[in-house]
């Protein structure tokens, strides 16, 4: 039985949220309608005036676009007008002991919770029959006392007489020709369970949702952070941008490792004048207890130096150890690894590095050889050219011998005349 009262309520919820309609009051146009258990600030509503507005029965709440901003309430009853999507702000702890929703979603946003009951009116029913309020042409039926008559079907019918008179109906009686209204019982409502298919046909929210013995729960629930792990740096180093220091035993944790640049100074331009490399570097190493510098005498340590450069625009690299004096004590084997020079010592001190830049040397092109068909094509032009020479000289041989055989013929005839 109570199932079917339950569907029967449900029926007549869905009936009332079909009917709600949107709401103009002047140029604002309504939102959302209240009514609170506790008063809200009067400033933050756009709607106001005797009629509409912050009145005891509800307030008529406009907000900023299609947003309503609640902090912290606790809200008797909260209905939509259906022509407007509207965006619930929530801040703090919120509860709507009842929520009715027109077509259109609920957008819920905010940092806050918002626990929320769906309720329905229980409409009036007297001996198994329900009660209505009637309607013809549009105005409704009223009283001799000027108050909306309401009655079942059949009282309707048995006071059509007296009721006909002062509303001006028809003479004759037919329910048809009237709009039937059945009437809410607003003291009396029953309670409908929040399903999660509910919340998802009428919340649209990234929030985070839930249900609570029938209840439903929007709540903001801040992202957790993500633990960033410190790097966990070993015991026995110490490190700043430019040197890393290894120590082969653990190192005081208020140890600081302090590194002074002196390729400027004039320390580095008398060791540069001493040695036959380029000094690419030179550095004083030292650890300090706040402003002490701190002995690191007879003890095994790895430096490793970053280089500026290209490591490979060097080679043959070596550490030199270089007193105050701007001597060189001490050459050290260094071997590179990542882009620094890393060699191992027994103290820290002023240490330079030193190396000998790449000659990149320039291949001479090699000169290419003839090929072979070239050879023997120069060769043929050659011996064409020879014996064209040779037939020339030939010919020019052989007109100049008869020429001078002509000439030598003509002398034996001037002579033989000569004698005649």
């Amino acid at each position: 039985m109570k199932k079917r009262y339950l569907a029967f309520a449900l029926i007549l919820m869905l009936l009332s949220i079909v009917n709600t309609k949107a709401l103009v009051v002047g140029d604002c146009k309504v939102l959302v309608s209240y009514k609170l258990y506790s008063s809200l600030d009067e400033e933050k509503f756009i709607c106001k005036g005797k009629e509409f507005g912050n009145s005891s029965d509800a307030i008529y709440y406009s907000g900023t676009g299609n947003t309503v901003k609640i902090n912290n309430v606790d809200i008797y009853y909260l209905t939509s007008w259906d022509t407007y999507d509207v965006v619930l702000d929530i801040t703090g702890k919120n509860n709507i002991a009842m929520l009715h929703l027109g077509d259109t979603k609920f957008k819920v946003t905010g940092n806050g919770s918002l626990k929320f009951k769906q309720n329905s009116y229980v409409k009036k029913v007297v001996n198994g029959e329900a009660i209505y309020s009637y309607k013809y042409n549009d105005k409704q039926i009223v009283t001799d006392d000027n108050k909306i008559y309401e009655g079942s079907t059949l009282e309707f019918e048995e006071d059509y007489s007296t009721l006909k008179v002062n509303n001006k109906l028809p003479e004759e009686y037919n329910i048809d020709d009237y709009s039937l209204v059945q009437v809410v019982d607003y003291t009396k409502m029953t309670s409908v369970i929040v399903t999660e298919s509910w919340i998802k046909d009428h919340i649209d929210t990234e929030l985070n949702t839930s249900l609570e013995n029938g209840i439903g729960v929007i709540k903001y629930i801040a992202p957790k952070k993500e633990e960033t792990k410190k790097e966990v740096k070993p015991d026995n180093q110490l490190e700043n941008d430019k040197v890393v220091l290894i120590s082969e035993k653990k190192v005081n944790t208020k140890y600081k490792l302090g590194v002074d640049d002196l390729k400027e100074e004039e320390i580095a331009k008398k060791v540069s004048d001493s040695i036959d490399k380029l000094l690419i570097g030179l550095y004083d190493v030292n650890v300090y207890n706040g402003k002490k510098v701190v002995s690191m005498k007879n003890g095994t340590y790895t430096i490793k130096i970053k280089l500026d450069e290209e490591p490979s625009k060097y080679e043959n690299y070596q550490i030199i150890y270089v007193n105050d004096e701007g001597e060189i004590e001490e050459y050290i084997d260094a071997k590179i690894e990542n882009g620094y020079v890393v060699f191992k010592t027994s103290h820290l001190s002023q240490y330079g590095i030193i190396a000998t830049p790449v000659v990149t040397e320039v291949e001479a092109t090699p000169l290419v050889a003839p090929k072979k068909n070239v050879i023997i094509g120069n060769i043929l032009k050659i011996s064409i050219l020879v014996g064209f020479s040779i037939i020339a000289l030939g010919l020019i041989g052989f007109l100049i011998f008869k020429s001078n055989l002509l000439q030598k013929k003509k002398k034996k005839r001037k002579r033989a005349l000569a004698k005649a």
